[in-house]
């Protein structure tokens, strides 16, 4: 049987590229998933510290904390009611409100989607006439 060549590397997996936020920045907070209106802050252990926040709430990133396997985790500081917590980076983005996904083009109606000129011989473009 035969096999790849030694210098054969199967392509790498395709990540979704995580947001990075800075220390001091302020961002909002971003429930993922169906049907979540609020994401629990955590203390250091990782325990829930009963404190919930609801999408949209502004956050003060305060320290950041690289994981392998769970993501980055971010100490965040609410800045109306001053509690502090960590968040997962996929709780956090941007802008106040959630940016939708681009709306799918509507489909096409019609066979033939360019209208005909008056003047046009019927040939596509590159084809001799004769």
């Amino acid at each position: 049987m035969g096999s790849f060549p030694s210098w054969f590397r199967a392509a790498p997996l395709v990540r979704r590229q995580a947001s990075v936020f800075a220390v001091g920045r302020r961002v909002y907070v971003a429930s993922v998933g169906d049907g979540l209106t609020h994401v629990a802050l955590t203390d250091d252990a990782g325990a829930d510290a009963r404190t919930h926040l609801t999408d949209g709430t502004e956050v003060e990133i305060l320290a950041w904390r690289p994981r392998k396997f769970d993501g980055t985790r971010y100490r965040v500081r609410v800045t109306r009611e001053g509690f502090e917590g960590w968040l997962a980076g996929e709780n956090l983005r941007s802008t106040p409100v959630a940016i939708s996904a681009p709306l799918e083009p509507p489909a096409a109606t019609e066979s033939v989607p360019r209208a005909m000129d008056p003047g046009d011989t019927g040939r596509r473009f590159g084809q001799r006439a004769g």
